[in-house]
């Protein structure tokens, strides 16, 4: 395999069973060289490569019989069959799998049968026979095998790119193996959870791995694009702006999937919501009322609500915070005036007292926000708060 960088080294933290170590390689153009070695059984496919290499073979043979050279073949059985059928999206009615040797290596040389048509490796296409490939080479792992897959949505439609991630997820845990994949395709990154993936890019100081979820720009780069399927009714101003920073801080991925519309008002929330009384399959429509709200929500409209985190609105949250803890807002603001700005602001009614505190201190509400959501999500239990109350948004928009 080819260096893609001149020089570096690269470490791998690993647990075997009760075994935990680490392993080191060090690598230049001449080669790498270990430092220490993994007690593990490990394989890296890339089938883009494999196609390249096994259709560059076979097609240099006229006849089938010199290629397989009477080695044996396996019919696979209907199962097997019916799993290649899904990743691919064709119907085969017959697959042989005929195992030859090529540069000393073990190949796969399939023949198919599509409808009327029969054809083997050599005339496939080169989506069709990575498929094939991928699903050959998982098949003859062993248990407990670390599988390093390299970009394996190389030649295959959206379609099979995301059966192929099932497939792939259905294996590793039947037979306990660790897959590590490399891709740039939305089909399959989005298979997965968040904290499955890990996203790396290159900028002007190297290679970058993003500490944390990453931020939807960066998930632009590769074609993933928010699909919005969840209308979220908040009240104000201020709830929407804590509603979005704490699913883009705690669940980026679903946040990419909400709209949050700002009702004017928790009346208009319930008003909307008894006008939508429908289930709509294709999104939801749910009420985010302020804390303050628990226990005393209409109940037609109880089932399509939730609320947002603690036990009065943000506003007064943050407004106790701050009297709490002047200081923590005078070191984020950087302003030596807080304490008397919060001395003249005294007694105002809480979103006036928002907008005072953001007017005194030369900031927008925009920019205060972040400010006081900043200290707020630090202190107590309201980070516990926060994420249990998106759990919550989660579980009433999940599809029934």
């Amino acid at each position: 395999m080819k260096l893609k960088l001149s020089s570096g080294s690269a470490s791998l933290e690993y647990t075997i069973g009760t075994q935990q170590a680490v392993a080191k390689v060090a690598f230049s153009q001449d080669g790498v060289r270990s430092e220490s070695k993994v007690d593990a059984v490990a394989i890296h496919l890339d089938s883009s490569a494999e196609v390249m290499k096994q259709q560059e073979h076979f097609s240099s043979f006229a006849d089938v019989e010199d290629i397989i050279n009477g080695v044996g073949h396996r019919v696979l059985d209907d199962k097997a069959r019916n799993q290649i059928n899904y990743i691919a999206q064709r119907d085969y009615r017959e697959i042989k799998i005929y195992e030859v040797e090529v540069e000393s290596d073990v190949s796969p040389f399939f023949e198919v049968a599509l409808g009327n048509d029969r054809y083997d490796s050599r005339t496939m296409g080169a989506g069709e026979l990575a498929i094939l490939f991928l699903w050959w080479a998982i098949g003859r792992c062993d248990k407990q095998t670390l599988v390093l897959v390299e970009e394996p949505e190389t030649h295959l439609s959206p379609a099979s790119q995301e059966a192929l991630s099932h497939f792939l997820m259905g294996s590793a845990v039947e037979k306990w193996l660790s897959v590590i994949l490399s891709s740039h395709s939305p089909e399959i990154i989005n298979c997965f959870a968040d904290g499955q993936c890990v996203f790396l890019y290159r900028d002007q100081g190297g290679i970058r791995v993003v500490d944390g979820y990453p931020a939807p720009a960066l998930l632009k780069t590769i074609g993933i694009k928010a699909h919005i399927d969840v209308f979220a009714l908040v009240e104000d101003e201020n709830a929407s702006e804590l509603l979005r920073r704490s699913l883009e801080r705690y669940r980026p991925s679903y946040s990419r999937k909400v709209e949050i519309i700002d009702c004017k008002g928790e009346g208009n929330i319930t008003r909307l919501l008894r006008e939508t009384t429908q289930r709509f399959k294709a999104a939801s429509i749910v009420g985010v009322y302020d804390g303050d709200l628990r226990g005393s929500v209409q109940q037609d409209v109880a089932a399509r609500s939730t609320f947002l985190p603690g036990d009065q609105a943000i506003e007064i949250l943050f407004r106790t915070m701050a009297y709490a803890n002047p200081n923590k807002l005078e070191a984020a603001t950087g302003s030596s005036d807080v304490g008397a700005i919060l001395a003249s602001i005294q007694g105002v009614d809480h979103h006036d007292w928002f907008d005072r505190l953001a007017k005194e201190l030369g900031m927008s509400r925009a920019q205060l926000f972040p400010i006081l959501f900043g200290i707020w999500i630090r202190e107590n239990t309201n980070e516990q708060e926060a994420i249990a109350a998106i759990d919550e948004l989660i579980k009433l928009t999940a599809p029934n």
